[in-house]
């Protein structure tokens, strides 16, 4: 039976940071039932720790459904799920962040509405707060906001991989390996990229928040001390790059 969204919560050596976690992903998941949303739950774990393990099958958990893989890399872990969902949307959620109580139902409106009109996009919370290691605030601009610029991608990333999307777009753009070692990670940030390119719009959904904890050891941590890069994506060359991501706005001749 098709749902309208599958929530799938990543987890790997987490324990006690989850409960946080959890308990606003139930909250979100009641408020968009609240407004008539099917919702399907899933904990992904992944490789897991016999203390990561155990904490996530207690029996508070027991509404959850609990899949136990061996893949040790995120995006193979966010690849490998979605055949196993029956959402037509997917938010995927990491084990120690956090969900604004609005973002699932409001994120459901937004690509209800973009699917009537015909379009293909890919929701993102308003803001990110990063707390405990670091403390900060950064807004995920539209693509169509004045700010916007192809370029960033450069030099960064304005998009992170807690969305939400059409199931078929993870289907059809499925995440990069990891391969910290010789220097490439960031797997949110091609698919940004290739997803933009193959002419999704990403946009943020208005005063709603995902809560990032930023811990002194984490993937973007490790990713960013070894000065891993993304891959080569023939979007980002440099006689194509101005244009990625705004196919209805023009380009100035100083842009080009």
């Amino acid at each position: 039976m098709t749902t309208d969204l599958t929530v799938i919560v990543t987890a790997h050596n987490e324990t006690l940071v989850s409960g946080p976690t959890m308990r606003s992903a139930d909250a979100a998941i009641a408020r968009a039932e609240a407004d008539g949303f099917t919702v399907e739950r899933i904990v992904a774990l992944d490789a897991v720790t016999e203390a990561c393990g155990a904490y996530f099958m207690q029996d508070a958990f027991s509404h959850w459904t609990r899949v136990h893989l061996d893949e040790r890399d995120l995006g193979r872990t966010r690849n490998v799920m979605l055949p196993r969902t029956s959402g037509r949307y997917i938010a995927f959620l990491d084990s120690d962040d956090m969900f604004s109580e609005n973002w699932l139902a409001e994120g459901i409106k937004v690509l209800n509405a973009a699917e009537a009109a015909g379009e293909k996009i890919i929701a993102h919370p308003e803001l990110n707060w990063i707390f405990d290691g670091s403390n900060s605030v950064f807004a995920k601009p539209d693509q169509d906001s004045p700010i916007f610029s192809p370029y960033f991608f450069y030099v960064s990333n304005y998009y992170d991989s807690l969305c939400m999307t059409p199931r078929q777009c993870h289907l059809d753009h499925p995440y990069v390996h990891r391969d910290i070692p010789n220097g490439l990670s960031f797997q949110d940030w091609q698919f940004a990229i290739e997803t933009m390119d193959a002419g999704w719009k990403h946009v943020a959904v208005e005063d709603t928040i995902i809560f990032k904890r930023r811990r002194e050891s984490s993937l973007v941590t490790e990713s960013r001390d070894r000065q891993a890069i993304v891959r080569a994506v023939p979007a980002m060359a440099v006689e194509s790059v101005r244009s990625l991501g705004r196919p209805a706005r023009a380009v100035s001749a100083r842009e080009s």
